[in-house]
């Protein structure tokens, strides 16, 4: 079986079409119907079911899928054992949240671009419900989760910065006569909780809910006077700076922090292993 017909096969099921994929992979539609009828001829079994618009597994689709996962881990790995003169090299999947992504890791980026040009990186925001699963399947090959520690026998954990979490409102708020909208981030965030359990704690009022993908549109909602919310410091550390909004900290509630996670059956490759350095350098800086 060839590793790109692997491939595609991995990515139709991930996305849920053939068009989809042929969008992700740059592939012509063509292209990905000729690499699965190269799959389904050398197994003498469809992969798929068509029914209507949607696609559905077969068994025997079923059962590759997972052998399919193993292979292109294993050809990701053999790639990344050696690369170009000795130096560091290949492709690094990384999940992590919104939060991290911009306002903790540009400067690790750049240290480490710097440092290692040869290595592509690769990030996918972390779905704070399924991102075991994106370890366990090597979707990803590391992720950085900012919540609560997380206790799974398969998933190594290292906790690398202990995060303050500020309670947030604009800068005319009336604890005793306001009423405001929650501005909610997305499900599954760990620190949704704490700005749920704040708002009993200190029995505030409230309108309404708004749930946001965006830290940044969260803090733009906020400034405007929209609502009030609980995000970590790091992401608000300007605007508090600035007095474009105001905060305080909540610190009755459950403890918030940034951890390093990866499989622990992960081979953790050279490129691999120097980000996850990178990362603990600046921890200690």
């Amino acid at each position: 079986m060839e590793i790109r017909h692997l491939k595609t096969f991995k990515t139709i099921v991930e996305t849920g079409g053939f068009t989809k994929a042929a969008d992700k992979l740059g592939y012509a539609q063509s292209t990905i119907t000729s690499h699965i009828k190269s799959l389904e001829i050398e197994l003498d079994q469809p992969l798929f079911d068509r029914i209507g618009k949607q696609i559905i597994l077969t068994e025997t689709g079923k059962q590759l899928l997972p052998y399919s996962n193993k292979m292109l881990q294993l050809y990701k790995d053999i790639k990344e054992v050696t690369s170009v003169n000795g130096e560091v090299g290949g492709d690094i999947v990384i999940s992590a949240p919104e939060a991290l992504l911009i306002y903790r890791f540009p400067p690790i980026i750049k240290e480490f671009k710097d440092k290692y040009p040869n290595v592509n990186i690769e990030w996918h925001h972390l779905d704070p419900l399924n991102f075991k699963e994106e370890l366990t399947t090597g979707n990803a090959d590391i992720s950085f989760l900012l919540g609560n520690e997380l206790n799974d026998v398969d998933i190594l954990t290292e906790k690398l910065w202990d995060e303050r979490m500020m309670f947030l409102y604009p800068n005319d708020f009336d604890w005793n006569n306001t009423c405001s909208n929650l501005l909610y981030t997305e499900k599954g965030c760990s620190y949704r909780f704490l700005f749920e359990q704040f708002i009993q704690e200190y029995n505030i009022p409230s309108k309404s809910t708004i749930e946001f993908w965006s830290i940044e549109a969260i803090k733009q909602s906020i400034i405007s006077g929209l609502g009030i919310s609980m995000l970590p410091y790091v992401t608000v550390e300007n605007e508090l700076s600035e007095k474009n909004l105001s905060g305080m900290e909540y610190q009755t509630g459950g403890k918030i922090a940034t951890y390093l996670m990866y499989h622990k059956n992960k081979w953790l490759s050279p490129a691999v292993k120097a980000f996850i350095e990178m990362v603990r350098k600046h921890v200690q800086g």
